[in-house]
């Protein structure tokens, strides 16, 4: 039993997961083009980039930024297979595109990077940032992967039976057409991948077929397929302190070292009836809507003028609760890259009966919600605090990825968005 324990916490360790290992860089996206609300991969051979960005708060000088690709394996540990069997350019690149904000409270240095599609494969891949072109002095990674559309995936839209237990969960079906990949061993040759408003964390990876047939994959009746429903995001609207505010904003505080924005206290809604609302699954926008810089009207995609002119302010946020709970407590989102990171988990005050912090965001709109972190399953957990319910509206990604018996890599061959 200690050695499995062993051999799985050197599995998790080897992980190439997102991060964000330095505490002054905020605001990381990671998008396909100018559009920062799209998920990031790119199609082989495709003429289109992936844009990273991110802010270093309180710096002057900018940093010497370098980044790399990595071609990983279905578990998300660094492929064995040399760089130059599945990446063209440069082993190494050097950030050249910064910018100092302009007219802010908080500093920060901006840094914008074009990754060029100059892959020779298809796969999953990690995207590293790290300074002075020495790569283990990482400072972040996202995760993204190239697809090679060969595998077409066909949903099951037939209606899922809601009943007791099930009340909360959203049942996953579809039919994978291997195409030109069709084999008498697909079972082994093909698993599939399942990710929920494009997190990592709780994707269900490494899904066998249910029944193969002559020309398809059947993919249905598994329990890693019933994928808990949640329920909407809260929302926080931050693009401006002057016209419009959020309703949960109570009170502001203009302080020497920036502007802290205090919320109402909020509760758990667990339990509580379904309320549907629009929200943005889980991501977030950096946009300004202010009285002299209104870019909010004109946003067709990246705000260039945002990324450089929005501040960033302390949000408190507050969630009562009599008791604590046995986990740690985090407001999670796209915006904190859905990891365990400290600047993001909320702390208990006893005497107040409720959990507290103050978090620094830049000026834009968020999703958000109020998630344990389970250290067993490395994922966060929002039932306890905010629910589940099968109504919630939710963007599910399909990957289709494939293994043949001479390819020395996983190779993803096919996608479909759910909603």
């Amino acid at each position: 039993m200690r050695a499995y324990s062993a051999l799985l916490l050197n599995l998790l360790i080897a992980q190439l997961t997102d991060e964000v290992y330095e505490p002054q860089i905020y605001s990381v996206q990671l998008y396909r083009g100018d559009n920062t609300l799209s998920y990031p991969f790119l199609g082989y051979g495709e003429r289109q980039v992936l844009t990273l960005e991110f802010d270093e708060v309180g710096k002057e000088d900018p940093s010497d930024f370098w980044v790399r690709v990595q071609l990983c394996t279905r578990d998300w540990q660094p492929s064995t297979l040399p760089m130059a069997e599945y990446w063209a350019g440069q082993p190494m690149d050097r950030i050249t595109d910064f910018a100092p904000s302009y007219g802010t409270r908080v500093p920060y240095i901006h840094y914008t990077y074009r990754l060029e599609n100059r892959f020779l494969r298809s796969g999953l891949y990690v995207l590293e940032v790290f300074h002075d072109r020495e790569p283990q002095r990482i400072a972040l990674r996202r995760r993204f992967y190239v697809l090679e559309n060969v595998a077409k995936v066909v949903p099951d839209l037939s209606s899922q039976v809601v009943t007791g237990a099930r009340q909360g969960l959203q049942s996953i079906a579809f039919k994978v057409y291997p195409g030109s990949l069709r084999s008498t061993q697909m079972y082994q040759e093909f698993f599939c991948a399942v990710l929920q408003n494009g997190r990592w964390d709780n994707a269900r990876m490494r899904l066998k077929p249910t029944f193969v047939h002559s020309d398809y994959l059947e993919y249905r009746f598994q329990p890693a397929l019933d994928m808990p429903a949640g329920v909407e995001f809260r929302m926080l609207d931050l693009r401006s302190l002057f016209r419009r505010r959020s309703y949960q904003v109570e009170r502001t505080l203009w302080t020497d070292s920036g502007v802290v924005v205090l919320l109402t206290a909020e509760r758990p809604r667990a339990g509580l009836a379904y309320t549907r609302q629009i929200d943005l699954n889980g991501r977030f926008i950096i946009q300004l809507q202010d009285a002299l810089t209104d870019t909010a009207r004109q946003w067709m995609g990246r705000d260039a003028a945002a990324a450089v002119q929005g501040d960033y302010f302390w949000v408190e946020f507050r969630l009562q609760t009599a008791v604590p709970y046995d986990k740690p407590l985090y407001v999670v989102g796209g915006f904190m890259g859905w990891r365990p990171d400290a600047r993001y988990q909320l702390l208990y005050d006893k005497d107040a009966a409720e959990y507290r912090r103050r978090i620094l965001l830049k000026q834009g709109v968020y999703d958000y919600l109020y998630a344990l972190w389970d250290a067993e399953k490395q994922a966060f957990d929002a039932e306890p605090v905010e629910g589940s319910y099968f109504e919630a509206e939710n963007t599910y990604t399909i990957l289709v990825l494939y293994r043949g018996f001479t390819d020395r890599e996983d190779r993803v061959v096919g996608h479909l968005w759910l909603n």
